[in-house]
């Protein structure tokens, strides 16, 4: 999740060019910008980008100092939680369920608007919910709200393919009639 492509996917997004990313000798994500100024860090490199970005996502993660430290926590949060929990079907299911209860009364993870936190949980959690069959999907139906949303907006999808969450799951076979 805090990888390379994952911080050119969300410099992509921010509209800001990703510089040169790469993995340091230590296995950790560093990002070098046009002006020769090198950060290292998952986070860190998501705070860099925003602070040059225009995008409303970026200013939506720093509308005030309360709004910043929530989405530098989820941030925080998706590297060491998330993307490794997503990869243990235990822990995984455990997160799916915790997401679907939240996004139960919530759009979004901070605030009212799309913010890194948002991003940075989106890209961590993709495989998993790629992975999901209609009828799981349709089991975590806020979480597939939030999810699907997400997805349908191209800076976030990038071309790649849309997953499906058709809620008709039952029409596929259950095509006879009930008297």
């Amino acid at each position: 999740m805090c990888d390379v492509a994952t911080v050119q996917k969300i410099a992509h997004c921010l509209g800001v060019n990703p510089g040169k990313v790469q993995l340091n000798e230590e296995q950790v994500v560093t990002r070098t910008s046009g002006q020769k100024k090198t950060v290292a860090g998952f986070a860190t490199i998501l705070e860099s980008l925003a602070k040059e970005s225009k995008s409303e996502t970026a200013q939506n993660s720093k509308v005030s100092r309360e709004v910043e430290a929530q989405v530098y926590q989820w941030i925080e949060f998706s590297v060491l939680y998330v993307a490794p929990g997503s990869k243990d079907k235990h822990v995984s299911k455990q997160l799916l369920s915790d997401f679907n209860k939240l996004f139960a009364s919530k759009s979004y993870l901070v605030g009212h608007f799309i913010t890194l936190a948002d991003l940075a949980v989106y890209y961590a959690i993709y495989d998993l919910v790629k992975s999901l069959s209609p009828v799981d999907k349709e089991a975590y139906l806020n979480l597939s709200r939030w999810f699907d949303h997400l997805q349908n907006r191209p800076d976030i999808h990038q071309g790649e393919t849309l997953l499906n969450f058709t809620t008709i799951y039952l029409h596929g076979w259950a095509t006879g009639t009930h008297i």
